[in-house]
């Protein structure tokens, strides 16, 4: 018998291999069980028929990010006319803002955007290749947890100059 690739098997190995903590979630994204950090737990609960969605958190491996939805948008493609060697993985929410990963800041950022927010550690992020009620998640930019991310301040930077200049040209943002 031919069994499929379980791509939420792999993801969640590469995020306990890179230190980056997972929990199984439902498709609604309810948390199911506790934290995970254990290679052979992980290959536990994922190597099933029907796996659980995965979903991480904040730790000391990755920031997770929470962007507005129009300076998250100008920022990410302020980002990439830059041409970065490392591109932040990044995930389109219902509501129109983001989701993106990034090192933790090495140290103070200064400020951010308004409606930029840190996912706090032990908060609840489902992330691609999960299957969630509004259909299937995906990152757009590198292959997380697989590549290198980038500095926090290299992408948070650019969502604020994207606030700054959305503001100039349209007196304020909605």
């Amino acid at each position: 018998m031919i069994r499929r690739k379980n791509a939420l098997l792999d993801t969640a190995l590469a995020c306990v291999e890179r230190c980056i903590p997972v929990r199984a979630a439902t498709i609604a994204g309810a948390p199911v069980g506790d934290w995970i950090t254990d290679i052979d737990v992980a290959r536990a609960a994922w190597d099933a028929d029907e796996p659980p969605n995965v979903a991480i958190t904040s730790c000391p491996a990755v920031a997770i990010w929470r962007l507005p939805r129009i300076a998250g948008a100008y920022g990410k493609r302020l980002y990439e006319q830059e041409r970065p060697g490392v591109w932040p993985p990044t995930m389109k929410l219902p509501d129109g803002g983001w989701i993106t990963c990034t090192l933790q800041p090495a140290g103070d950022l200064g400020p951010l955007a308004s409606g930029v927010e840190y996912v706090v550690p032990g908060t609840l992020v489902v992330i691609p290749p999960s299957i969630t009620t509004d259909g299937g998640l995906r990152w757009d930019g590198s292959k997380f947890p697989l590549h290198q991310l980038p500095t926090a301040d290299a992408v948070l930077s650019k969502v604020l100059r994207a606030e700054q200049e959305y503001v100039e040209l349209h007196g304020r943002i909605t």
